[in-house]
């Protein structure tokens, strides 16, 4: 048996929600909540597997509800999707609770019914085993708690008291944390310092270039638009290193 449980303040579409997952599978327990202290007592009288929040509650916010669910220890890695109405939401979602998914109003039978089942499959329970070992850091964004997973930074830029952390997911900008403290944070053998302000992950490495004044290198990645640099303290040993990734020599073109 699973337990699910569902914030949503309205009536109508609190019961339409719980029927859709009743009507998926008889091993799914719903647990209905229409505010925040009705879900956060059943949250820690149960054993939740997987959270619906609705984000924006009439008089209260579902993801502050998120958030001190995920102090709970037992509910660090919990599945939680977000409803809602709204599509802006949903990059706030996932950098302060590291949500599974989003689902818009109004409800999609399917798509509801497919997402629970694979979150609450065998094989999203091996996916859950995988980030636990997963290695992750926690900074403190504007008063937040975030957890970034070390496979996800594509590089990390400091300038004086400010560092930027530029993942797949966004980026998050943290104040008073050094570059040398961040790395030692990181340890992680595929993020390497390009420059005294500058850590880079090799795996997300698209190209280099030397920069127009031709003084120094320009690093181009995937799954972003903003670019890093390179100096020449550091240019030998991550050009080797992309040229392992990429086998062939970027020597030749830069």
């Amino acid at each position: 048996m699973y337990n699910i449980l569902i914030l949503e303040d309205d009536c109508i579409q609190l019961k339409t929600l719980s029927e859709i997952i009743k009507q998926s599978s008889d091993v799914y327990k719903v647990y209905e909540a229409s505010n925040t202290a009705e879900a956060m007592k059943a949250a820690l009288t149960e054993r939740i597997d997987l959270f619906y929040i609705d984000i924006s509650l009439k008089n209260e916010s579902g993801l502050k509800f998120a958030e001190e669910i995920r102090k709970e220890e037992g509910y660090k890695l919990t599945w939680i999707v977000f409803v809602t109405i709204y599509k802006d939401y949903m990059l706030p979602a996932f950098k302060k609770i590291h949500c599974y998914d989003y689902i818009l109003k109004p409800y999609n039978k399917e798509n509801i019914q497919k997402i629970t089942k694979l979150l609450l499959s065998d094989d999203r329970a091996q996916v859950a085993a995988t980030e636990i070992r997963e290695n992750f850091i926690i900074v403190n964004v504007k008063n937040i708690q975030v957890k970034i997973f070390v496979s996800e930074i594509i590089f990390v830029e400091v300038f004086i008291r400010t560092s930027i952390i530029h993942t797949i997911n966004g980026s998050f900008t943290i104040d008073y944390l050094s570059l040398k403290k961040l790395n030692s944070m990181i340890n992680d053998k595929n993020i390497l310092q390009s420059h005294r302000s500058y850590l880079v992950n090799v795996k997300y490495i698209n190209k280099i270039e030397k920069t127009t004044d031709k003084t120094s290198y320009k690093i181009y990645f995937y799954n972003t638009t903003d670019t890093a640099l390179l100096g020449n303290n550091y240019k030998k040993c991550i050009i080797e290193r992309f040229n392992n990734a990429i086998g062939g020599d970027i020597n030749d073109r830069i």
